[in-house]
């Protein structure tokens, strides 16, 4: 399968910042103030230059609300990349809101947007190989029950390079059965996995196997795709 670009998902605080700003001179000064509700959202979207190399991120952009619900003045107050701000920001300055009322009236605020720029996993694994992984294929696939002999791999990895940070010290391991295709150069397309004795090691697998080599398959003298399971096991 192809891998495409994601757009990010941005988590709305309902958090407020400064005074707010009543637009009714009328209103009294010690009422409840309903902060703004997002009706209308819009995600920023990843900077390429950042994509490109699977670098993921925050920021936290300010707005003001008014009464009417328009998000105006963004202002950036933090980020883990200059350019995930810049988008956020842009972003921001999109979206909707009921507006905040104070005893019923409708008033103009400051709303703090917190926005999470994530990358899939599979981008994330084609960039760290620095090929296509997950692919769609153009051919037939033969399953390696099909042939005389098993596969042989030319390089295997050493899967405690892979093994997850979350983990060291604490002694867990995985045994993982993974489903993947060969390609015709010999190499590990569209890895997925079949059963997992713990949570946690998933991605640890999937990069693991993605890593593996195998010696081109041929049939009738022709290079061929070959689908085969082989089980793994991930220790520290």
């Amino acid at each position: 399968m192809n891998v495409y670009r994601l757009a990010m998902v941005p988590i709305l605080a309902a958090a407020l910042a400064g005074k707010s700003h009543s637009q009714n001179s009328g209103s009294g000064k010690g009422g409840a103030l309903n902060p703004p509700v997002a009706i209308y959202k819009v995600s920023p979207t990843h900077p390429e230059e950042l994509y490109i190399k699977a670098i993921e991120g925050e920021a936290v952009v300010s707005v003001n609300v008014d009464i009417f619900g328009n998000a105006t003045e963004p202002q950036v107050e933090s980020a883990s990349q200059p350019e995930f701000g810049e988008a956020a920001a842009k972003a921001a300055s999109e979206w909707i809101f009921e507006p905040a009322t104070k005893d019923g009236v409708p008033t103009e605020v400051r709303a703090k947007l917190p926005f999470v720029f994530e990358i899939a996993f599979e981008h994330k694994l084609n960039v760290e190989m620095g090929r296509e992984v997950f692919v769609e294929l153009d051919r037939p696939v033969i399953p390696s029950s099909d042939l005389a002999e098993d596969p042989l791999p030319s390089y295997v990895p050493q899967f405690s390079k892979f093994y997850p940070k979350a983990f060291r010290d604490t002694g867990k391991s995985a045994a993982v059965n993974l489903e993947f295709v060969i390609s015709p150069k010999g190499l590990v397309l569209n890895p997925r996995i079949l059963s997992i004795s713990a949570e946690g090691f998933e991605k640890a697998a999937l990069m693991a196997i993605s890593h593996m080599e195998y010696q081109p398959i041929l049939v009738d003298g022709d290079p061929v795709y070959v689908s085969m399971i082989r089980p793994i096991q991930i220790t520290e």
